[in-house]
């Protein structure tokens, strides 16, 4: 089954409970923002949202390990930045963004697993029942799913997504043929 997307409230409420703790506060804002998948997510350094001058940059552009091609120049919102200001500024620019306890020993950063294990302890927190509906792949579809519920714009969607094909981005977006008999039951010319 296809992991669900977390709520704009969701996101509200999980922003205010992670707020003193760095790693969490950057996974959340960053991981909304920025749409990624984990494995690119958790490689991203310093560098690649702070300047050589110590200034948070507006926009991001990753290359993608899955398909080798580089995302958009994605805006960060003021709470990733606020979020990159507060815990980022200052640390060397090729060190990881999002270490753990032990990522001093390790010299990497967290794992897949441990973020995964970080989002299901945050839904838990949500009192959402069945915490296996969310994954890390739930933070990578937040921001396209609440684009796509105010737009309707899938093509958006799919350049954001960085998908080749605009049947995947639909089939992500969990988009069926009654959503569309829907939408032309509902346009009267």
């Amino acid at each position: 089954m296809s992991k669900r997307p977390i709520t704009s409230a969701q996101v509200k409420t999980l922003r205010n409970n992670v707020k003193e703790k760095p790693l969490q506060e950057l996974l959340l804002n960053l991981g909304v923002d920025l749409m990624m998948r984990s494995s690119d997510l958790l490689s991203m350094t310093v560098g690649q949202v702070v300047t050589e001058s110590g200034k948070v940059k507006t926009e991001v552009r990753v290359k993608q390990k899955k398909t080798g091609k580089f995302t958009l120049n994605i805006p960060l919102s003021k709470n990733s930045m606020n979020s990159i200001k507060k815990h980022l500024v200052g640390r060397d620019l090729d060190s990881w963004i999002f270490v753990g306890n032990k990522s001093h020993y390790t010299k990497s950063p967290i794992t897949q697993k441990q973020y995964s294990r970080i989002v299901k302890k945050w839904m838990s927190s949500l009192g959402v029942e069945n915490v296996n509906d969310y994954s890390t792949h739930s933070l990578r579809k937040t921001k396209p799913a609440e684009i796509f519920k105010q737009t309707q714009n899938v093509e958006v969607c799919r350049r954001l997504l960085g998908h080749s094909d605009i049947s995947a981005t639909s089939a992500y977006l969990g988009i069926q043929d009654s959503d569309a008999i829907l939408v032309a039951k509902n346009i009267i010319i």
